[in-house]
């Protein structure tokens, strides 16, 4: 009797505790982003991993606007070309992750600007984004951000031809509060 109280106790407890690990103590889902392999900047670009928070990015590309979204971004100029990555991330937690329906509805745009860009129209297909403050105990204009996002593009006409853009990298800031 003794060993069937005790098995079924090491049962009970076990489930509490795997199921208490599977989400953080205030109910935000567990977001896992490792700090290394970080993504570099290009060879003589200029690059920028930047935040703000409560805006929305605007049909014209480098424009913001009041907004329900903490926005990332990460812009890349080189030798007359620019790309710029923005992502639309929620404002609550300390923490998110978007997945490939939320990329592909819009949370995620890329901007270009360079000469052959506009030769093949693409869309956004698939991806992922994951980021977590890795500051929460700080005020939101002293915080550090990892981000990590895949963002998977095909041709909206003719053959496919699919564009992986990868950023791995912290960003900050992008405002000051006090």
């Amino acid at each position: 009797m003794r060993t069937q109280i005790t098995f079924i106790t090491l049962i009970i407890a076990g489930t509490l505790l795997g199921t208490s690990c599977s989400k953080k103590n205030d109910g935000e889902p567990v977001v896992m982003v490792d700090e290394k392999n970080l993504t570099g900047c290009p060879l003589n670009a200029d690059c920028q991993y930047l935040f703000t928070e409560r805006a929305d990015v605007n049909s014209g590309p480098g424009t913001f606007t009041t907004g329900s979204y903490r926005v990332f971004w990460n812009s890349t100029l080189i030798e007359g070309r620019s790309a710029v990555l923005y992502i639309k991330a929620p404002m609550a937690g300390n923490s998110f992750s978007l997945n490939q329906a939320d990329v592909t509805s819009g949370k995620v745009e890329l901007s270009r600007s360079c000469p052959a860009c506009y030769f093949v129209a693409s869309k956004i297909v698939d991806g992922y984004v994951k980021g977590i403050n890795l500051t929460p105990d700080k005020p939101a204009d002293q915080t550090k951000w990892i981000i990590e996002a895949q963002i998977i593009f095909d041709a909206v006409y003719g053959p496919s031809v699919k564009d992986t853009v990868s950023v791995k990298q912290y960003f900050y800031p992008n405002f000051v509060y006090n």
